[in-house]
């Protein structure tokens, strides 16, 4: 039942997807030009621009994805540095565990861009009437996709030039257009935006409403964020592209707690829902912690076009897994996390308690939703409501470059960008 949530424009098979502001438009009468370029807004409002407004709300959902996905996936030991800081790279500080002000404005812009071109073209299609309700589904679908990767990452909401706000805003705002997204579409599309929404609901603490709207999505259901094997940046699986062995090796899995654990060349009974490769090269560049390191590239993305899981059947039962371990039902969610490893063919997890039971979950999760973004979130969230059971020690700072998971410290959310700081007047510095 996988479904893939293709955008593409109708220019190529793959093609660059079309930002608002790109439409294949450069008269009100005339939309067949192949060459786009900027346009004036008041062509947005006509029927037949309908349909760029809906993919440049997820092409920029995309891109705010794949910068705050590969930064997420360092700063939580999903991957390990092992080359470059610069371009596709993992900085100083993000190796570090620190995520300053200084160093995020690009997931800061890119983020806030998506939600605000997902607003935007809702209510462009709404002033024009909408030519297709399941285009307006779509919409509503992408913008609830930029809300909760807000919610999920963001220390503090900033609204249009508002002063910092409650994170809980970008939790709203994403239920509030999954909603219009599921009541709209119909469909694989539906599924995806109740799917979309139940994790949101996970992550406010409304376990009720979570399981509620897990339960009925079955395991097979994936809907995916699509990228592009293309020369643009901004359309290519960064985690994927930063792996290659040109131009960066900046990633490896060498120093994370999937080392001894997934499937990889010396490893043929791991986990293979953790799949990377042991080469005998290292990164491109010594890292500050620990000078040359072993290259083991992940093999989850096989090239620079492979589409990131947005919402899962299977992390849907993590869901109703975790909801069972806060009511206190432990045995009943070892019996979910199993049922999950059973069907990727790895044997059971143990527990003799509820704290053992958690800590089944935080790893069990991680092997699930890995490298699709959502791991940042999940050690926020578990550490706001005081969880019991361990993150794996690699996952967790050791407080030294030399140590352990080399990580000095973990910020578990992004900040107020500098940008933002330096140009809104409602801000007044580092928020965060």
């Amino acid at each position: 039942m996988k479904h893939i949530a293709r955008i593409a424009s109708s220019m190529t098979h793959k093609g660059a997807l079309l930002p608002v502001a790109l439409v294949t438009v450069l008269a009100a009468c005339d939309f067949d030009v192949v060459n786009p370029g900027r346009v004036q807004e008041e062509f947005l409002f006509e029927v037949e621009a309908q349909q760029a407004i809906v993919k440049g709300i997820g092409r920029a959902t995309s891109e705010a994805q794949n910068w705050v996905g590969y930064t997420g996936a360092a700063i939580t030991r999903e991957v390990h540095p092992s080359g470059s800081t610069g371009s596709f790279g993992i900085t100083v500080e993000w190796q570090n565990g620190e995520l300053d002000y200084e160093t995020v404005n690009t997931h800061w812009n890119l983020s806030q861009r998506a939600r605000w071109w997902g607003d935007d073209g809702v209510a462009k299609i709404m002033e024009t009437g909408a030519s297709e309700q399941s285009l307006l589904a779509e919409a509503y679908l992408w913008a609830g996709y930029a809300y909760r990767l807000l919610g999920e990452n963001f220390c503090v909401s900033v609204i249009d030039g508002e002063s910092a706000g409650a994170r809980s805003v970008y939790y709203d705002r994403a239920i509030a257009r999954f909603d219009q997204a599921a009541s709209l579409g119909s469909g694989d599309m539906a599924m995806a935006a109740v799917a979309g929404r139940a994790a949101v609901k996970a992550f406010m603490g409304d376990w009720a409403g979570a399981v509620s709207d897990a339960s009925g999505i079955p395991d097979g259901f994936v809907w995916e964020m699509p990228y592009f094997d293309t020369e643009g940046d901004a359309t290519r699986n960064r985690i994927q592209f930063a792996s290659q062995a040109e131009p960066y090796k900046a990633h490896t899995q060498r120093f994370t707690k999937y080392e001894d654990y997934g499937l990889s060349d010396n490893n043929a009974d791991g986990d293979p829902r953790i799949p990377f490769k042991i080469t005998d090269e290292t990164g491109d560049a010594a890292v500050q912690c620990c000078g040359q390191v072993p290259w083991w590239p992940q093999q989850k993305y096989e090239d620079a076009g492979a589409d990131i899981p947005l919402s899962k059947g299977t992390e849907m039962r993590m869901i109703e897994a975790e909801a069972m371990l806060v009511s206190g039902e432990w045995q009943g969610a070892m019996d979910k996390i199993n049922a999950l490893r059973s069907a990727a063919g790895v044997e059971a997890a143990t527990a003799s308690s509820a704290a053992e039971a958690w800590t089944a979950l935080k790893f069990e999760r991680g092997v699930v939703t890995w490298l699709e973004g959502r791991r940042l979130g999940d050690f926020f969230r578990w550490n706001r409501d005081n969880t019991p059971g361990d993150r794996h020690p690699l996952e967790v700072p050791s407080g030294s470059q030399n140590e352990g998971s080399h990580l000095v410290q973990q910020d578990l959310c992004f900040p107020i960008a500098r940008g933002e700081v330096d140009t809104n007047p409602n801000i007044n510095g580092p928020t965060g």
